[in-house]
This record gives C-alpha cells, structure tokens and sequence, in this order.
C-alpha cells in the first residue's frame, strides 16, 4: 500500500473554511505571530533597497554614533515602536523602523537581532540575517544580550538547516543564563531544540527537551499545541517509514497535548478551531496508521471520531467513504462522499481539492463506483464536463493497477526545507527573540 503525503508550511495565515488555519481558522487567535502581507518577501526586499540607497550597509564598518540623550531617548522609543509592531505581525513597518534606527545609531545591537529575527522567520536573506546576528553578538556588552543574541544567532542557522549549529548555540545560550542563574522567559529555545532534534529523528533527545518544557507551571495553549505538533510531526515521520505502532504511540501523544491545549484556551475563553482542526488532523492520521495495520475496525472508529471533533476537515469523510466502499457497503460510501463534498476545496497547504479527488479516483475499490463519484464530483461543481472525461479516461487506465490508500496529512516540520515554497517553512513565528530572563527556577 502506497501512502500519500502532502509536505507543507507550519505557520501562515487562515486556511480551511469556516474559519480556518494554517495552522488554521480564527485571525483573531493570537496562536502564531503571523506575516500577513502576501507580498511578505517584496515588502522585506523594497526595506532592503532603501538601505541600500541611503547606504545603510556600511554601518558593518562605519560608526558615526552621536551620545546626546535627546537621540537615545529618540532611539529607544523608536525602537519599542517597531518591537510593538513587530509583535503585532506588522513586520514590514517594524524594519523600516529598525533601518531608521540604524542610520542613526550603526551600533544598535538590539536593532541588529530583531532584524536577523524577522528575516530568519520569514526565511529570507538568510546570509543577511547571519551577518546581522554575529553582529549583534559582537556589539553585546552584557552576559545576558550575548545569550539573547546568541540565542537569535541558533535561529537563523535552524532555519538555514544547519542544525548542529542551531543545537549547539541553543544549549549556549542555556548555558549562559544557568551560569548567571538566569531562566528562559519563554520557551522558544526548547522549541527549537525539539524541533531539531526531530528533524534529525533523534527522537529520544526531542522527547528529553519536551520533559523539560511540561515541567513548566506557566504553559498556554500555543505551548501545548506546539508540543503537540512536534509529536505529530514524529508520528508523520515513522508512519511514512511504515512503522505504523510507533507512529500510534506519538500520535497518541500528540492527542494529549492538542487536548490540554484546547482545555487551556476553553479556560481562556480563546477560540478552539485551529485547536479543534489539529486534533481532528492527529486522530484522523492515526486511523490511517491503524488501516496500514489490517485494523480495519479502529481505523474506522478512530476516523469517525476524528470527523466528530472537526467536521470542516474533508480528510476523515473521504477516508470513511474508501473504508465503506473496501466493506462493499455502497450507500455508506455515497453518503461519506457527499458530506465531504462541500470541504474538498483548494486551499493549500492543507486542503488541496486535487489531492483528495485523486485518492477519490484512484482508491476505491469497485470498478462500478466511477460514475457515482464522477457524478457527485460534477454536481457539486468540484470538476467540469471536460474533467469528467479526462477523469473517467484516466480511470479506466489506472484501474489495471489499482494501488489502495488512505489520504493522510504529513506536517513539515519547523526546521525542514521545503523546495519551491516562498515564505517560512523554518522559522518559528509564535515568539519574539529572547530579551529578558527571569530568575532560575528552583
């Protein structure tokens, strides 16, 4: 059995309908600090022109700084105005503040790390986010900023893929603040560590780092889904190798912290769609690791749960549609297929109506269904009279070797390349770069 999997973006704007994610739905849930300009890489590049132009580059080597405490009270409201912006997602104002900033004062260490922050997370420029990173290092005069800006420096080399550099700084920057008796404000560091050592399926290391971040008391609902999408994203990896109970263990894993997390933003009164989404997304991917299994029975019960929790999810419907039709059971399949009619929609990256029309065509298991599918896809103005023959044509040609799957989300990891994909795919868009500390926890 051949297993199709979708590779695509963590973070981004809305998705699915009715509010959906990407990581889903409601705008107005502050999960992830999002870049919401579409012309994200454009914006950053006309900031990058007007440096440029004004001949900002060579603040690397020129320093013409003036001490009056008219300007620094100027450059510091300046700043907090553009890390106000930046938390607000409006990244492209925040950096033409920072340029201003830096035309004024060349040796601004803190401009330097938020700007190797924001290019880092939007995955552009990444040699320029290098460059302002190790400056900013070299322009720290405190233990504290150097471990910050350390900790920026591990940003920019995970999402540049060199991920032994990225663990090696992030535990740096642990180091520091433990020497100096100093903790984490946030737990982006673990994160990234996680996140890495996933990706390096050092599984072990990753699951060690989660321990540490639950050991928190001060966890939210962002924290937890996080977590559960590292667990998730684990599951995707081994159920990809075909290593279907493993693959169970961290889905089931990933579903306790989706679950804490909905339990966290339910207390909060913070809307639950994305949150709703990631479980049913979880649950529905683990029905499929119970399907490769021969589990036929599971698979369907754990499907229909996953349908129950997130109705505006196509995936379980149509799974549950190809589980009837593999039961012979023609009516149940045609009434899964029309309740995930009005969801299979091109949405990318998580809901691709190709994608799912595609495991419709393909995996079905009676020849005599052809029509009954083409026609629900026509009706529902899912295909046009042209596609229904290039459809049924190329039906009739793949039915010689009919191939049998379930479709099942494969979420790219933080710190995995994507090719083609413009944007962040890397970069972890739910914290700010490290600038305070708090006392170390006993």
């Amino acid at each position: 059995m051949k297993i199709l999997a979708k590779i695509y973006k963590i973070f981004g704007d809305g998705f699915l309908i009715h509010g959906n994610q990407k990581r889903l739905i409601n705008n107005n849930f502050n999960f992830i600090i999002m870049f919401s300009n579409e012309n994200n890489n454009a914006a950053l590049s006309i900031a990058g022109l007007a440096v440029v132009a004004t001949g900002i580059w060579t603040i690397f080597t020129n320093s013409n700084n003036s001490n009056s405490d008219q300007i620094q009270t100027q450059i510091q409201a300046s700043f907090n105005q553009a890390v106000a912006l930046t938390q607000q997602g409006n990244y492209y104002q925040a950096t033409q503040i920072f340029f201003q900033i830096l035309q004024t004062n060349p040796q601004h260490a803190h401009t330097y790390n938020y700007l190797a922050w924001i290019y880092a997370i939007h995955n552009f420029q990444l040699d320029q986010a290098l460059a302002f990173a190790n400056k900013a290092v070299q322009l720290a005069t405190n233990h504290i900023d150097k471990a910050c800006f350390i900790d920026t420096l591990a940003e920019v080399y995970a999402c540049r893929q060199e991920l032994d550099t990225a663990i090696k700084l992030s535990l740096e920057y642990l180091n520091i603040l433990q020497s100096i008796n100093q903790y984490p404000s946030q737990p982006t560091t673990y994160f990234r560590l996680a996140s890495c050592y996933r990706v390096k399926q050092d599984f072990r290391s990753a699951y060690n780092v989660i321990q540490q971040i639950l050991q928190s008391n001060n966890l939210g609902a962002r924290d937890y889904a996080t977590i559960g999408d590292i667990f998730y994203m684990m599951g995707n990896t081994v159920l990809m190798k075909g290593v279907y109970h493993d693959a169970i263990y961290h889905y089931n894993n990933a579903e306790i912290q989706y679950k804490h997390a909905i339990q966290v933003a339910g207390n909060q009164n913070i809307p639950q769609g994305i949150l709703l989404f990631q479980l049913s997304r979880n649950i529905g991917d683990k029905g499929v690791a119970f399907y490769y299994l021969k589990d036929y029975h599971n698979s369907k019960i754990t499907h229909q749960e996953a349908y129950q929790i997130y109705p505006y999810n196509p995936y379980p419907p149509v799974n549950l549609a190809l589980i009837a039709a593999r039961d012979k059971n023609y009516q149940e399949m045609l009434c899964w297929l029309g309740i995930a009619m009005p969801y299979i929609v091109d949405n990318p990256p998580f809901i691709q109506q190709g994608h799912l029309i595609s495991t419709m065509l393909n995996d079905l298991d009676f020849y005599e269904y052809r029509d009954d599918v083409l026609g629900l896809l026509l009706n529902h103005g899912k295909i046009n009279s042209l596609d229904y023959q290039r459809y049924l044509k190329n039906w009739m040609e793949q039915k010689s070797s009919p191939t049998h799957q379930l479709a099942n989300f494969s979420q790219q990891n933080f710190y995995a390349e994507v090719t083609g994909v413009a944007g962040n795919v890397e970069g972890n868009f739910m914290y700010q770069p490290q600038s305070t500390c708090e006392k170390t926890k006993n």
